[in-house]
């Protein structure tokens, strides 16, 4: 028997989906994180791989624009730094003409630009500079949880 889903079902399935998409995002970034952590970089670059999927997929889907680009943003620049450790920084040019594709269908031009800038300082950091980099990426998020609670 064939049914009609009301508007407020079909919002709330949306929703469902978006949440099960959100809780994947952050199960893969966090098991990216912990590859990225011991250095186990292949292991690492899949993880974050099905992470970028996910974040673009929450562009298209997700009613909270800021929330997905805050989503893609941070996955594209943990993904460039582990880009980096395994194939040098010239391979960000190509990730960087991939994001601004996806950035350019959200965001206006200007604001990919800065939105970017994080990948220019990866492509012209030496590797030293990029794991420095990077810890303080991860030592500013554990000060702003602790300043949250």
């Amino acid at each position: 028997m064939y049914s009609v889903q009301t508007s407020s079902q079909q919002m709330s399935s949306v929703n469902e989906r978006n949440e099960q998409l959100f809780h994947r995002w952050c199960f893969l970034l966090e098991q990216g994180r912990k590859e990225l952590h011991v250095r186990q970089w292949f292991i690492a670059d899949s993880y974050y791989l099905q992470a970028m999927l996910i974040a673009e997929s929450l562009f298209s889907s997700s009613l909270c624009k800021s929330c997905a680009l805050r989503c893609y943003m941070r996955t594209l620049i943990e993904y460039a730094y582990i880009n980096c450790k395994l194939n040098g920084p010239d391979s960000l040019d190509f990730l960087e003409q991939v994001a601004t594709v996806t950035l350019a269908r959200y965001t206006p031009m200007p604001l990919i630009d800065k939105l970017l800038e994080p990948l220019t300082y990866l492509k012209i950091y030496n590797d030293d500079e990029r794991d420095l980099w990077i810890n303080q990426l991860f030592v500013g998020d554990v000060l702003h949880a602790n300043q949250l609670h």
